[in-house]
């Protein structure tokens, strides 16, 4: 089987990679410490060896004959209606906080993605955003803003 290098997804991780290595080579630095390091240190790892995985795949793609049917409306307005509910929720942040902010995303993007349960649609979102907001306040040591929680 024929190989290629899908070049576009591999410049764009080789990027997103790139930023992350020198974002880590700034933080260190400025300070070796490790409260300062806790979080950024793992993840900037963690993203190289993401990059690395890609990369590799992206450097042995099959090459395909012919290209896949191209996008439906349905499907590009599955995608602008997403784009459209994260910037609602960014926007919803502060003023309705960020437990009422999580949960009504989640349950947006559930419904957008074709989720029908209702079992689901009810406990998930619910879930989610008290593990979020529980998460937020171990990890965050000032207050952010919420309605309920």
């Amino acid at each position: 089987m024929r190989r290629r290098v899908s070049w576009a997804p591999l410049l764009l991780v080789t990027l997103l990679a790139g930023v992350t290595f020198a974002y880590l080579i700034e933080a260190r630095g400025v300070s070796l410490s490790p409260q300062n390091l806790l979080l950024l240190q793992p993840t900037a790892w963690l993203v190289l060896f993401l990059w690395a995985v890609l990369a590799i795949g992206y450097l042995r793609t099959p090459a395909q004959l012919e290209e896949g049917p191209a996008e439906s409306w349905p499907d590009v307005g599955r995608v602008v209606a997403m784009v459209a509910a994260f910037g609602g929720f960014i926007l919803a942040l502060e003023p309705l906080g960020y437990d009422i902010a999580i949960w009504g995303f989640t349950l947006i993007a559930l419904i957008i993605g074709g989720e029908r349960n209702k079992i689901a649609l009810a406990i998930f979102p619910l879930v989610f955003s008290l593990a979020i907001v529980t998460g937020f306040r171990l990890l965050v040591p000032y207050p952010f803003p919420t309605s309920l929680l």
